[in-house]
């Protein structure tokens, strides 16, 4: 198990080192174009990989911490089980990150595809996982609270807020115009805050080590959330008038 792990993580960073770079192809490139669509389709499929090596590990690792990254034969039984329980509570909220980018990256290509046809999305093949990211929220933010995480309650917060707006959207009866344009921006956005929050909190936190001590090290896991969130209320009304939305 210790073996599929390390090569899942390999395959994951590597993809996430290319989405990286990729998720701007999109972004700057004429909306329409060959360019803006054929990377689109790219980033969207790369992004599916990488959040099911994510969730993959995830799962390994709450099935058993020890079979995937061992044990010191000289830790005492409470020793032990505080390693179980760290790594389980880490990898759960791995889980929810990683079920998070599913979700929303799958969202983004979805009312994409099928425009105002959303009776399409209203099915339990596509609403079971966004249902799934809710209950694992509550799950993570009462874990969340009982441990004193902020970490966990906040991105228990962004999951709930992601499915409202997911089950919202598809639930509308009627469109306003060209509404779909603005729903496929604000997702793909939201899978790039997740994609920069696990390299900031990854990577990143490494580089900042030095100027972020302590509990302030969670700021390199909300970076990107925080400039994610401000880029989409930026440019919402950007694009909306753009586009003419609701026009």
């Amino acid at each position: 198990m210790n073996y599929l792990h390390t090569t899942l993580l390999i395959l994951h960073i590597a993809l996430g080192a290319i989405c990286l770079v990729l998720f701007w192809v999109p972004v700057v490139s004429a909306k329409g174009s060959m360019l803006h669509n054929t990377a689109g389709k790219l980033y969207y499929q790369l992004m599916l990989l990488i959040a099911g090596s994510g969730i993959l590990m995830c799962l390994m690792v709450l099935y058993s911490p020890t079979l995937v990254y061992g044990q010191n034969p000289n830790w005492t039984a409470a020793q032990l089980e505080k390693f179980i329980s760290e790594r389980r509570q880490f990898s759960f909220f791995l889980f929810q990150l990683s079920l998070l980018t599913w979700v929303t990256v799958r969202h983004a290509y979805a009312v994409l595809k099928v425009k105002t046809q959303l009776s399409q999305l209203r099915v339990w093949t596509y609403q079971g996982p966004v249902w799934l990211l809710l209950a694992g929220s509550i799950v993570l933010a009462i874990v969340g609270f009982r441990a004193g995480d902020v970490l966990s309650m906040v991105f228990s917060g962004v999951g709930v807020s992601a499915v409202i707006g997911n089950l919202r959207y598809i639930r509308t009866v009627q469109l306003q115009p060209r509404q779909w344009i603005i729903e496929h921006f604000t997702s793909m956005i939201g899978t790039g805050i997740a994609l920069y929050t696990a390299f900031f909190a990854a990577g990143g936190r490494r580089l900042l080590a030095e100027v972020l001590t302590g509990q302030w090290q969670v700021v390199s896991w909300i970076i990107a959330p925080v400039m994610g969130i401000s880029a989409i209320m930026l440019f919402k009304r950007h694009f909306s008038r753009k586009f003419r939305v609701g026009s």
